[in-house]
């Protein structure tokens, strides 16, 4: 999810548009919240949202 989140903040530095559902800046702030307070994360949660992202 970091180099998801790396791999959007690029992108939204180039313009380039986002595909239908999908918000640059959310996958930007994700990236940073993993970052700083990776403590707090619930892998649970992460784990379903990786998981459904793959399917789709």
């Amino acid at each position: 999810m970091i180099k998801l989140g790396e791999a959007a903040n690029r992108l939204s530095r180039l313009d380039v548009l986002a595909p239908a559902g999908v918000d640059w800046a959310l996958a930007v702030a994700n990236r940073n919240f993993i970052i700083h307070q990776y403590d707090e994360i619930n892998r649970e949660l992460t784990w379903l949202t990786v998981a459904r992202a793959e399917s789709q």
